[in-house]
């Protein structure tokens, strides 16, 4: 057992303090199944909340957000394909964190739907947006923080 496994297992430091998936789906989208694919993605217990508003035209839309605790969190960094995560790890991940430590990544929502964490950087694509706040002190590297949470989910 190595990876994301073990830091379960053993209740190793996990380098997030929490995180949450937004998606903004609009009055003829399937609330119940971006809200489905949301529990699928962050696991047992999360806390979902659906929010009804009305867009700058006025047309009505949906705010979706999953709340994750810090183990939430990292199974649900943990749903993500393979494949995304290397292309993370290679693309690099300073343009993915601001300045107040928090981790940004996008899935596709219709593969999400499908049960695939497939990250995109697809502007024209509906996705769920996460935002991961790092666990970072000091003498730690952000970058580095970020950097060893994606290797360990290889």
């Amino acid at each position: 057992m190595g990876g994301i496994q073990e830091m379960f297992r053993t209740g190793e430091d996990m380098s997030v303090h929490r995180g949450e998936w937004r998606v903004h789906a609009s009055a003829v989208d399937d609330i119940q199944v971006i809200e489905d694919s949301l529990v699928w993605l962050c696991g047992d217990g999360v806390t979902i909340s659906t929010q009804k508003e009305k867009s700058t035209l006025g047309a009505p839309m949906y705010t979706i957000y999953a709340n994750m605790t810090a183990k939430q969190t990292m199974f649900s960094l943990g749903r993500l394909e393979k494949v995304s995560i290397e292309g993370i790890l290679s693309s690099g991940l300073e343009s993915r964190i601001d300045e107040d430590k928090y981790l940004h990544l996008r899935i596709d929502l219709a593969a999400l739907s499908r049960g695939k964490g497939e990250v995109t950087l697809d502007k024209d694509k509906m996705v769920a947006k996460g935002k991961f706040k790092l666990e970072v002190y000091p003498g730690q590297s952000t970058h580095g923080v970020a950097r060893s949470i994606f290797e360990a989910l290889i």
